[in-house]
């Protein structure tokens, strides 16, 4: 070798690289093609970039490198360099599994380990590498592309895209410069890589963090919207020609129908792609081998069950290879091994003699993510089936807090519902608390049976299993965990959907005029100021209902309130209800029966107040052929009992309005995002108009045509006398929103109740001395003024049961409003809208055929 740089060695150095030049333009275009390739599928944005070394940029490397390179044109190793830019360090990760899987690696020089732990900089992953002819024709290299590139070596570079912006915008012009930088560009460069290193790092994590959440979980749709797509679906997979493509479509259809419970329709459209290969091969194979052990789940030794294990265990076989020949999308892959393992331990459940391997798919699953709750929640459960004890339980409470959290994380994001909601409920009762618990599967209930669920009812047998199951050996489960499956059978009876299936008809339905008002609240909690404001509400709700009247049965808090207006009534020969009481065989000291009660249902099972006696509240209205929607639950406060009272009648579908402001279960409920958007939770103003509107029922029915017209006549006299350019409510009827025809519907229905409240009454028009053609003159001030404020709490129920609620501003498109209130806390300029309405009666029930006149 030449000691010195010679003209005529660099005129060498240079023909010879003419000679070298194209294969390594080969070398540069297969790498680019292959690299691309391999990232398609998992990384399709990923960016790749190759090239050869152009012949002036060797040439004046051969000048600049000489000392070191003395031979360059064999020594130098970056002849040809292949770039891969990727979004996060999991997939820079994920890159060099594929490049160190394939390639026959001569160096790895990872940059970010020659940076001391104070310093911060260029961190990209350097591979020299070569060719490794056992696998150069399974990634994709050609026999002439492999014959042309030898033994030769190119440079290649995996770094994320922060990493490439640091490199490309700062590296060289800070450390490749012949100038002497000041100490403050220095610092800013410094900072920069710090905040670009901590960026990065972020980016990671949080792309983690959603990937998984897309990898793992599934968004709540309604029912409308899944009928659809799958009718999208259907469509696009009949009309489709290569099975390539309509694999993908098959497997989105296939997700559409599993929650719905359609598995034979899963096992259809997915078998006749169980054996093509691609991408989408493993993700089939997870579907079609729990479809089919879903519909074979009574014959578990039977060739299509088996079939399905086998299915599920070739998933679990290949997220398992390592023979990578592609760049592998490692967040899918450990999810998709995870739900593989999952699901056939829960195949082995089935299957004769298999607890063993049951268990350990069990704890493979939670292993593989061990921050998945519904992993945890199944692994737990069935290790106390096979080992019962709660050792294992008391070792896991901050695993298992720590997962209800995430639950009630996805819950309030609209993420795998139901079963966010009743996770949560099997980790809450491994945890002891049966009542929150309770919450937990009535939220559930409420979810599966709203009407808009495509979820099919068919997973609360899962729940029960559960349960169930985990009482093994046990002559009969704890009674707060018996609470679980008596809330699920009542939700089951009392849902028209799964009645017929699940439930013996009721005996002798009630009488239609029979209806239910439970009035719940705190009882020894409750302190004698808020007391005292909430008693005037609970008087209203009482003077004006008919039927039976449910509460706590003692003499103290909002029982005993009860109770002693139910006296004053009965005293005064205005009491139209029934007051039972449910009761447990003994009573605390603190809370003595209240004798003003006419009956009481000794729930004998139970010695203290629990949700068991809300249990046979329900039970008992069942038997008597009672239906959730002429039930009604009116709550003030309360602790964890009331609260469990509300979301039991809110799982079973009765309505449960709750004063506002009244503090404890109440305002719980009211705040907790996990209830938010229930049409039948009512957040009421602490108003009694607004109670006595709630419990009134109209009791003068109107022709529909008749309904209709006065409906248009109090909206036209709504917008009488205002400008023509209206907001929203304020158009022509034609043009007016549904929830503002409903709110003049609703006004026009129960215009005589207020009438009747304020001691009028409505006949049919004779034109007697006595009728009443206005409410206009001085003399109906007073009454005008009282029957205001009983339309502004009947306008309070009707646009609460449509779904609004109150708020600052006032937003129509979101239905918030700023005059859910009181009357007292109403503008004197909102209540005059109200007066000119109760002004307009007269005229208005005339197109009724009805004239007014003072009882």
């Amino acid at each position: 070798m030449p000691t010195k740089l010679t003209s005529e060695f660099h005129h060498r150095q240079i023909e010879a690289y003419l000679l070298e030049f194209p294969h390594y333009d080969s070398y540069a275009k297969a790498l680019e093609r292959i690299l691309k390739r391999a990232c398609s599928l998992s990384i399709p944005e990923a960016i790749v970039q190759a090239r050869p070394k152009g012949v002036s940029s060797f040439a004046e490397k051969c000048v600049r490198k000489f000392e070191k390179y003395p031979d360059p044109v064999h020594q130098l190793t970056d002849l040809c360099g292949a770039r891969v830019i990727v979004q996060t360090l999991e997939q820079v990760k994920a890159v060099r599994l594929f490049i160190e899987h394939n390639f026959t690696i001569l160096e790895r020089d990872d940059k970010g380990l020659l940076l001391s732990e104070d310093k911060f900089g260029y961190r990209d992953m350097h591979y020299l590498v070569q060719v490794k002819a056992e696998r150069a024709r399974l990634i994709g290299f050609t026999l002439e592309e492999c014959d042309a590139i030898g033994a030769r070596i190119a440079e290649v570079q995996v770094r994320s895209v922060v990493q490439h912006a640091w490199a490309d915008i700062l590296h060289d012009r800070m450390y490749k410069t012949p100038l002497r930088l000041s100490s403050k560009a220095k610092r800013t460069g410094a900072l920069l890589a710090a905040l670009m290193e901590d960026g990065d790092r972020s980016f990671d994590r949080l792309a983690l963090e959603i990937d998984g959440m897309v990898a793992n979980y599934s968004a709540y749709a309604s029912r409308g919207d899944v009928q659809k797509e799958i009718a999208v679906q259907e469509l696009i997979l009949a009309n489709g020609r290569e099975p390539e493509k309509r694999a993908p479509v098959a497997l989105r259809l296939a997700r559409l129908l599993g929650p719905c419970g359609e598995y034979a329709r899963v096992v259809e459209i997915l078998a006749p792609f169980a054996a093509l290969p691609g991408s989408t091969r493993d993700a089939i194979l997870l579907e079609l081998g729990h479809a089919l052990c879903r519909v074979h789940r009574g014959a578990p030794q039977s060739e299509d069950y088996r079939l399905g294990q086998q299915h599920l265990h070739e998933v679990i076989t290949r997220c398992t290879d390592s023979d990578f020949t592609a760049v592998p999308n490692l967040r899918q892959t450990k999810s998709l091994h995870a739900r593989a393992l999952s699901r056939l331990a829960w195949s082995w459940e089935a299957a004769p003699h298999s607890e063993g391997k049951a268990l350990q798919a069990y704890r493979d699953a939670l292993e593989k993510e061990p921050t998945n709750p519904y992993h945890l929640a199944s692994q737990l459960g069935f290790e106390i089936f096979c080992h019962p004890g709660a050792a294992s339980i008391d070792s896991m409470k901050a695993n298992i807090r720590q997962a209800i959290a995430t639950c009630r994380e996805h819950a309030v994001a609209g993420t795998e519902l139901p079963y966010a909601h009743f996770t949560a409920g099997r980790l809450s009762l491994l945890l002891g608390d049966a009542t929150q618990s309770l919450g937990w599967y009535a939220r559930g209930l409420r979810h599966l049976f709203d009407g808009q669920s495509c979820v099919s009812a068919d997973v609360l047998e899962d729940e029960l299993y559960w349960v169930r199951r985990i009482h093994r050996g046990s002559i009969k489960p704890p009674e707060e965990h018996d609470w679980i499956e008596r809330l699920i059978t009542l939700g089951r009876s009392f849902c028209s959907t799964c009645a017929a299936k699940h439930a013996p008809p009721p005996a002798a339905p009630a009488p239609l005029k029979d209806r239910v008002l439970i009035i719940a609240g705190g009882a020894t909690s409750m302190d004698a100021a808020t007391l005292e404001k909430i008693r005037p509400c609970v008087a209203k709700a009482l003077e004006h209902f008919t039927g039976r009247v449910i509460s706590g049965g003692t003499a103290v808090g909002i029982p005993g309130c009860v109770g002693e207006l139910a006296a004053e009534l009965k005293q005064a020969g205005q009491k139209r209800f029934e007051l039972v009481g449910y009761i447990p065989r003994q009573l605390p000291q603190d809370a003595p029966k209240d004798l003003r009660y006419d009956r009481f249902v000794v729930v004998s099972e139970d010695a203290r107040f629990s949700p068991g006696q809300i249990l046979r509240t329900w039970e008992d209205l069942l038997r008597e052929g009672f239906t959730p929607d002429r039930v009604m639950v009116l709550g003030f406060g309360g602790g964890a009992l009331t609260s469990a009272e509300y979301h039991i009648a809110l799982a079973l579908g009765a309505s449960v309005a709750v004063v506002s402001g009244s503090g404890g279960g109440a305002d719980g409920i009211l705040g907790d995002p996990v209830w938010a958007g229930v049409p039948s939770l009512l957040a009421l103003p602490l108003d009694g108009a607004s109670v006595q509107a709630l419990v009134t029922a109209p009791t003068l029915a109107h022709a529909p045509e008749k309904l209709q017209e006065m409906a248009q006549a109090f909206h036209a006299h709504y917008v009488k006398d205002n400008p023509k350019k209206l907001p929203d409510n304020m158009r022509p009827w034609e043009k007016l929103a549904e929830t503002f025809q409903t709110a003049n519907l609703e006004q026009a229905r129960y215009a005589v109740e207020i009438l009747r409240a304020a001691g009028f009454d409505v006949r049919a028009v004779t034109g007697g001395p006595d009728a009443i053609t206005s409410f206009a003159a001085e003399a109906f001030k007073a009454d005008v003024e009282r029957m205001a404020e009983l339309e502004h709490g009947r306008w309070n129920i009707e646009r609460l049961r449509n779904g609004w609620r109150f708020g600052q501003p006032r937003d129509d498109t979101k239905k918030i409003h700023n005059c859910l209130v009181a009357w007292e806390k109403l503008p004197d300029d909102i209540r005059e809208y109200d007066r000119n309405s109760i002004r307009a009666f007269p005229d208005i029930l005339a197109k009724a055929g009805l004239e007014v006149f003072r009882k």
